[in-house]
């Protein structure tokens, strides 16, 4: 990830792992032309989602897709690139981190980020993350933990992997020892799986610039 990008995703705010059903189900609050929603007790602005393509449409400067779940699906909207989604294919199961809007009381996301997911067992992951975080009875009480589960790990692991690096990477096991995340070598595998990092030499990682 360039260096000024990698700023610029720092400042951001958190983007929380959700899914599409509780996006569609929560109330917007608008704020100009963004907004946010309230789950739990938690307002989301950016959300993490990840989901299978199952429509997209290109035209001359504006593009959107559909993906699903599993527990409903909605649209994203591309306003600047006609050609933001040709990287995936229809079925093919895709990370989307990005803002939520709404038009006509008509949800959808317009994503930051949009990126194929090579190995599709990351999905069974993030669906079984997201159940130990929600109730899973439609008549239990919601829980006053909350439910949203932030993705701000990463960007510390981004953050610490430059610090370490020095010119040939940063040792795998230093990251590890370094983060505060009981789950940094999980999320190292994740980052490497999707490209965001890459393994310079054996056991010395960089951040993809």
């Amino acid at each position: 990830m360039p260096e000024l990008e990698q700023k610029a995703f720092q400042k951001r705010q958190v983007a929380y792992k959700l899914r599409i059903s509780d996006i569609l189900s929560g109330n917007l609050a608008r704020e100009e032309f963004s907004g946010n929603i309230k789950v739990g007790k938690t307002n989301v602005s950016r959300v993490n989602v990840i989901a299978t393509m199952i429509y997209k449409s290109e035209g001359s400067n504006y593009s959107s897709a559909f993906i699903d779940d599993g527990t409903g699906r909605i649209q994203l909207r591309s306003f600047e690139n006609s050609a933001y989604f040709s990287n995936a294919d229809v079925g093919d199961a895709v990370l989307v981190i990005g803002k939520i809007r709404e038009f006509n009381n008509e949800k959808y996301i317009v994503p930051e980020i949009f990126r194929k997911i090579v190995n599709a067992a990351w999905a069974d992951v993030r669906r079984l993350e997201l159940k130990n975080s929600y109730a899973t009875e439609d008549n239990e009480k919601t829980s006053d933990k909350n439910p949203a589960v932030a993705v701000d790990t990463n960007e510390e692991i981004y953050s610490l992997i430059k610090k370490l690096d020095k010119g040939d990477g940063a040792s795998f096991d230093d990251i590890i020892k370094g983060s505060s995340s009981t789950d940094a070598e999980k999320i190292l595998n994740s980052l490497l799986e999707n490209g965001d990092i890459f393994e310079i030499k054996p056991g010395r990682l960089k951040v993809l610039e």
